[in-house]
């Protein structure tokens, strides 16, 4: 493994294209370094002695590297110079057809282009060049992105987060973003049916494909399958008349001997001759038991590894064709891990599958086969679904750098869904999931009502209605009305949204954020208690220093604000990828507030927080999922006490 900090890199394309990028931060001390590269000419590398602890802002790590080892980050400036094989006055009249050009114009958001009076035309061999110049601005995206010509090949970056433990925490996100989802459709109650044809198109959409190929091949699942299938591999007994002289025999079965009985192997006398009318035979039969591994399971075990192999390939292929190398690899290491599964010396002694034994109790009971069993209907389910901004994701995982904080958006749903599904009982999967006539349809989509369904019953026998809303907008009320609903001042649409209904028709509410880029050290500085500054030392400084603090407490004050302009909410709360474990309802800490004056002794009178913050991420979601359901228990719990709530009432009426 190998890991360079870049200051500056020239690649080149080809065919008269170059392309060299450029950090935008001054730096001391560089020296020149070498990368084994195709297309590499130079590069400087920051000295080790001013190397800092974050992650740089281009570097080239090779081994450590989820899709590309040439590595950009994310909210970063760049400056960048395109040499062209063209003269200056082809490439301004070139340059109207987009404002990316030379670039892709998907890369129109990110590259900010230099007028044109600050090109520069050169001469080399009698031909004339073109340098453009211009700026990459990434924002808040990860991925891949190219970063190519009309004229020559195209530089491959991978685009990282700028958290330091992106390389572990975003592949995690991505597979456990993958097995939720799949988890999700299995426990879906569709009608449509599943056709268990191998010969099956599994789908059109590479991207997908690729996506849940990848979960699949997470060492839990098909490894961890194929591991114990071989291990503990299903058998069975096959019996099979064979011959065996008389003093062998371990089991006589007469009416076997006697329909077995070959006249030919006869002799006179003999031991056995007054049994044989004075005759004894040579030999006599006797059933065999054998062990056989050829059974219908594990023919079905052996099929679907080999088409997993297929599918591999088929990836391999396509993201090669569309010039994505870190999956192109991604999916020649699954082929290479599932070839090596079928050299096992069990599947040798297997044939081939004629139908799938759907309705085997080995299949549905013995370890290795069911998991088996489920990944195969969870791929193919999870192919069908059609979920355009989640296909668009997918594929963004692959190719084009995609903002992770949507991906961490999309996660912390499923995560909510789960908790509550553990609490509840379900009564609807949700009107972000429908079924038409050919698939199963997914609506996760900012602003589109989506709601899923649940009945919780408390320990006082009260049963509530619950719902989880993802992106639910509650908008200013047009008309008076009694009950407690909407807002009072502007539209809010919180990421998601819980409800919870009382027998009475009282309705409670619990909104959540998620805040991927929140990092711990800026959750610390949201509860830090600065004096405020006297009005002599409302300088200049001052001022920055009071904008600073509003900055980091940005996130904080949006709960305060989902708290008072939502009618009818108890508590609103952030979740960002923090290490420990928030929400204690006990002697809460310094990320939960009760909106009460007695909450700030350690024994407050209201245990339902009002804000706060809940780190959670896919590492470490453990104690920190049942910290975000003691939250939700404890606030369905007090709903079914059936004790009331009063909403604030004014002080002044007419």
């Amino acid at each position: 493994m190998s890991f360079v900090i870049l200051h500056r890199v020239l690649f080149d394309l080809g065919y008269g294209t170059c392309v060299e990028i450029e950090s935008s931060e001054t730096v001391r001390q560089i020296k020149a370094v070498s990368l084994a590269s195709p297309g590499f000419v130079s590069a400087d590398a920051v000295a080790d002695e001013v190397i800092s602890s974050e992650i740089p802002k281009m570097c080239w790590r090779e081994g450590w590297n989820l899709f590309e080892p040439f590595q950009l980050r994310e909210d970063a400036e760049y400056f960048i110079d395109i040499t062209l094989p063209i003269s200056l006055s082809e490439a301004i009249s070139r340059s109207v057809l987009h404002t990316a050009w030379p670039l892709n114009q998907r890369l129109s958001s990110a590259f900010v282009r230099e007028p044109c009076k600050r090109w520069r035309e050169i001469e080399k061999n009698g031909k004339k060049y073109t340098i453009i110049t211009g700026q990459i601005k990434i924002r808040s995206y990860v991925g891949v992105i190219e970063i190519g010509t009309e004229f020559g090949g195209a530089l491959r970056a991978e685009v990282v987060s700028r958290k330091l433990k992106y390389f572990q925490e975003f592949k995690s996100l991505i597979e456990d973003l993958a097995k939720k989802s799949t988890e999700l459709l299995m426990a879906y109650e569709t009608p449509i049916s599943l056709s268990f044809n191998f010969a099956d198109k599994y789908s059109d959409n590479e991207s997908s494909l690729h996506f849940s190929m990848r979960y699949l091949m997470s060492p839990s699942q098909l490894p961890s399958a194929i591991s114990e299938i071989i291990h503990s591999p299903h058998s069975k007994l096959l019996e099979h008349p064979e011959p065996k002289e008389f003093y062998d025999l371990d089991d006589i079965d007469a009416e076997l001997i006697l329909e077995n009985m070959d006249g030919s192997s006869l002799g006179y006398g003999g031991p056995l001759a007054r049994f044989f009318d004075g005759y004894t035979p040579e030999y006599l039969i006797q059933n065999q038991t054998t062990v056989s591994f050829d059974t219908l399971e594990n023919r079905y075990a052996k099929a679907f590894l080999e088409h997993c192999g297929m599918l591999s390939q088929k990836i391999e292929l396509r993201m090669l064709g569309r010039n994505k190398k870190g999956a192109a690899r991604e999916a020649a290491s699954w082929w290479s891990q599932i070839n090596e599964m079928l050299q096992s010396d069990l599947w040798k002694q297997v044939g081939s599958l004629g139908h799938i034994p759907s309705n085997s109790q080995v299949m549905h009971k013995k370890r290795g086969y069911k998991e088996l069993f489920r990944l195969d209907i969870a791929l193919r389910m999870s192919l069908s679904v059609a979920w355009p901004h989640g296909a668009a994701m997918f594929d963004g995982l692959s190719g084009d750098a995609r903002p992770v904080s949507k991906i961490y958006e999309y996660w912390c749903f499923f995560i909510l869904y789960e908790v509550i599904r553990s609490l509840c009982r379900e009564i609807s999967g949700g009107n972000f999931l429908s079924v038409s006539s050919d698939s199963l349809q997914v609506r996760l989509k900012k602003g589109i009502k989506s709601e899923c369904k649940f009945l919780y019953k408390g320990s006082s026998g009260i049963g509530l209605q619950v719902s989880l809303f993802y992106n639910r907008q509650f908008t200013r009320l047009q008309v008076a009305k009694e009950d407690w609903s909407g807002s009072y001042t502007a539209a809010f649409d919180p990421d998601y949204s819980v409800m919870i209904r009382s027998p009475k028709g009282a309705v409670h509410w619990l909104h959540f954020d998620a805040k991927y880029k929140l990092e711990k050290r800026h959750v610390e500085s949201m509860f830090s208690a600065e004096p405020e500054a006297e009005e002599h030392e409302l300088t200049e400084l001052g001022y920055n220093r009071e904008i600073s603090r509003v900055h980091k407490q940005d996130d904080l004050f949006k709960m305060h604000t989902y708290r008072d302009g939502i009618f009818s909410t108890r508590g609103a709360y952030v979740l960002f990828p923090g290490d420990g474990v928030g929400g204690r309802l006990q002697n809460p800490g310094k990320n939960l507030f009760v909106r009460h004056p007695s909450a700030v002794t350690e024994t407050p009178k209201y245990s339902i927080p009002s804000v706060g913050v809940f780190p959670l991420t896919p590492e470490n979601s453990g104690q920190q999922i049942d910290a975000i359901r003691n939250l939700i228990s404890c606030t369905l719990e007090g709903v079914s006490s059936q004790t009331d709530y009063a909403e604030e009432v004014g002080w002044f009426s007419n």
